[in-house]
């Protein structure tokens, strides 16, 4: 149990950085054994889906963001931080939405390379990945809430949703910390999408079309990334002088 304990806080410490590492593995064999995940005739079907998962979990990630309590399901690195327990809203239907809206962005970026092992190998990676920070993190919280973590847990899902189990969210909803905190989700999915461009115009057909696409992944991802700075670290730390 230590090791796998010392392992999940690995992942957990590093996982901002441990997809990039599966990138580098996986992209070779699916590029190697290139397999569509659906046939050219189905390109508009392929786009919308892909809009479809990537608007999901954005809009779920924001919700989650907007309406948790403070202090709790933030972007540390080296340790859990949860001063209290949140289970109403988004933590009402399941434990973790947040994993699950980017989970659910993942899948919707990798879409359009159109690459079945591609996308199979992502989900795998995914359940992986995911099972590890999920055990980090409730064995954290069950140390931490006792009882109370426990009646959450037996009846709210661990990774899917139940609707039927929802309870609205006690906190008012809370635009500022989206707009400071959840600026480089935006980026990395624009990166996302920069890289099954740029993979697109390497691997596959090469045109105008993707060409212009790079240009316009960078230009936006350099404005998310400038304008998000600056909101959280001048406009809300500086002059509003609030907590995030």
């Amino acid at each position: 149990m230590p090791r796998f304990q010392s392992l999940g806080a690995f992942f957990f410490r590093f996982r901002g950085q441990l997809p990039f590492v599966f990138l580098a593995v996986l992209l070779p064999l699916a590029f190697g054994f290139q397999m569509e995940l659906f046939p050219r005739e189905f390109s508009i079907l392929m786009k919308v889906s892909s809009i479809c998962f990537i608007s999901i979990g954005l809009i779920l990630r924001v919700i989650v963001v907007g309406f948790k309590a403070p202090h709790t399901s933030g972007r540390n690195r080296h340790e859990q931080v949860a001063q209290t327990l949140n289970t109403t809203g988004p933590y009402s239907i399941t434990q973790h939405p947040l994993y699950l809206g980017s989970f659910l962005i993942w899948i919707g970026v990798i879409i359009p390379l159109n690459n079945l092992i591609f996308f199979l190998g992502t989900i795998v990676f995914s359940m992986g990945f995911f099972t590890m920070l999920i055990r980090v993190e409730s064995n954290f919280l069950r140390e931490k809430f006792g009882d109370l973590y426990t009646e959450w847990s037996k009846r709210t899902p661990v990774f899917y949703v139940n609707p039927f189990s929802f309870i609205p969210a006690k906190n008012s909803f809370d635009g500022v910390r989206v707009l400071a905190t959840e600026y480089p989700t935006w980026i990395a999915i624009v990166a996302g999408l920069l890289l099954t461009d740029l993979l697109r115009y390497f691997f596959t057909q090469s045109t105008d079309y993707l060409v212009s696409n790079i240009y316009c992944w960078i230009a936006v991802g350099v404005a998310l990334g400038i304008g998000g700075r600056f909101f959280k670290y001048v406009v809300v730390l500086r002059w509003l002088k609030r907590s995030i």
